[in-house]
């Protein structure tokens, strides 16, 4: 007796999914392509986010004299809070306008920093070189005070060493004006 046998449609299937198995696999899974040394030598260059000054004070006033008060959160820095105290100086100058006629601008310069620990009562004579701390004036006479990424040097009064504090505005995207960040100590 003889015995034929013939695959049962369940077995055909069977067979089809073991040879379309790896076409599968390889449709479904991620390709990894090698990066070749070109690519790998010369890293393509980024262009650094440029962080504004962060407006910390803004003065209605057009007198030549105009005192401020701040105060500046150095707690992780120096181990206390700072009160900033100075005056703007202000100039006029000609610029020029628009329809090429010089028209008056009003400048201002900081000058006389001071600084007292809030804890301590230390005082501090401020060095702005850098320009870390400076104002502007727009057109409707509104002065604004701005802190911009750089260094201030603190000299103490009582004759230790001075510090050099760093303030370092957030470079993330959820930063958003009259926000400050942080400040670093040397």
């Amino acid at each position: 007796m003889s015995k034929n046998s013939t695959l049962n449609p369940s077995d055909l299937s069977l067979l089809a999914l073991f040879f379309f198995l790896p076409f599968l696999f390889s449709a479904c899974s991620a390709r990894v392509e090698l990066e070749s040394d070109e690519q790998k030598a010369a890293p393509t260059p980024v262009a650094a986010k440029e962080v504004p000054a962060v407006t910390v004070a803004a003065i209605e006033g057009t007198s030549d004299e105009v005192y401020f008060d701040l105060i500046a959160e150095t707690t992780n820095c120096l181990g206390e809070n700072l009160w900033f105290g100075g005056k703007l100086e202000g100039a006029t100058h000609l610029a020029p306008g628009n329809a090429g006629a010089d028209s008056p601008k009003r400048t201002y310069e900081v000058t006389e920093l001071t600084a007292t620990g809030l804890s301590s009562n230390q005082s501090y004579v401020i060095e702005n070189s850098s320009k870390t701390l400076k104002a502007y004036s727009d057109e409707d006479g509104v002065i604004y005070i701005q802190l911009s990424e750089g260094k201030l040097r603190l000299a103490p009064k009582a004759g230790s060493s001075p510090v050099i504090v760093a303030y370092n505005p957030s470079q993330s995207d959820d930063y958003f004006d009259g926000v400050a960040d942080r400040w670093s100590c040397n």
